[in-house]
């Protein structure tokens, strides 16, 4: 098992990864999701896109953004997608992923990793790994449709 950064050439295998994540993803614009990895992948200031590889298949990836936080003294790490190919879950590679991701964010000068949102089925992982549970994640698609909101 190979954990290396994702290249170009991986953007559709990493985009079908992608359309197997649990939940959460109705009406994803996937040719954006497309353009945005290239993007990720073209400036890595902008995060990291790690990839599972076994025997040359992509089986796995775990995408980071890196916002910046004054409660964090500067960058911290968000896991944003993190996802195993079905036939290969329970086999440690999800852990391999987020052990990398940490070494990532690390590397970056992150002195801390946050998954807002995580799937029920990711969550014993995060867990297992010394990711604390921390509370709620609330979100709202903007621009907001009704200004009486606030």
């Amino acid at each position: 098992m190979l954990i290396r950064k994702a290249c170009i050439e991986d953007e559709s295998r990493v985009i079908s990864l992608l359309k197997q994540f649990p939940s959460g993803l109705e009406g994803v614009d996937w040719e954006a999701a497309a353009r945005t990895f290239r993007q990720i992948v073209q400036n890595p200031e902008l995060g990291a896109i790690l990839v599972a590889e076994d025997n040359g298949e992509v089986v796995g990836v775990t995408t980071l953004s890196y916002p910046t936080a004054i409660r964090c003294g500067g960058l911290y790490c968000c896991i944003e997608e993190n996802i195993v190919d079905g036939r290969c879950r329970g086999k440690g590679v999800g852990g391999k992923l987020l052990k990398a991701a940490m070494a990532e964010a690390t590397s970056k000068g992150c002195d801390e990793i946050q998954v807002n949102g995580p799937s029920e089925m990711g969550y014993p992982l995060y867990l297992r790994n010394g990711l604390k549970d921390i509370g709620k994640h609330l979100k709202v698609k903007l621009p907001l449709q009704d200004a009486s909101m606030g």
